[in-house]
């Protein structure tokens, strides 16, 4: 987010929301709730979600559909990380930065029970 953050320019306000359907496992539960909500209104804004990974869908559809409801001027996705092969929802992701298999991955803000988002680089979890 910091990173993308500084590539804009334009006058922005970040904002964060947190949804899980991980909790402490590798694999998602299906079930998504909201973690953190938002501390600013969204009605007549542009809306950019950024999204670390994109996997079954779930999570993203879950958050769209909240955030369509507080109406946005617009609203539209960017994932760093996308992995096709696992959705179960179609999601729409304008700004996809890569397109991944099927593993888990921590690094970069990513982690594995609260662990590994200060790695610099983004690896496979358990991999040697």
């Amino acid at each position: 987010m910091t990173d993308l953050s500084r590539s804009v320019d334009l006058p922005l306000t970040l904002d964060y929301i947190a949804v899980s359907s991980y909790g402490a496992a590798t694999k998602s539960s299906g079930e998504v709730k909201l973690v953190k909500d938002l501390d600013q209104g969204l009605e007549g804004r542009d809306l950019l979600v950024v999204e670390d990974i994109v996997d079954t869908g779930l999570t993203l559809n879950y958050l769209l559909n909240v955030l369509k409801a507080r109406g946005p001027r617009t609203l539209r996705v960017a994932a760093l990380l996308s992995k096709p092969s696992r959705r179960l929802v179609e999601v729409k992701v304008d700004y996809v930065g890569f397109s991944i298999d099927d593993h888990f991955v921590v690094g970069y803000g990513l982690d594995y029970n609260e662990k590994y988002r200060n790695l610099k680089d983004i690896v496979i979890y358990g991999a040697d």
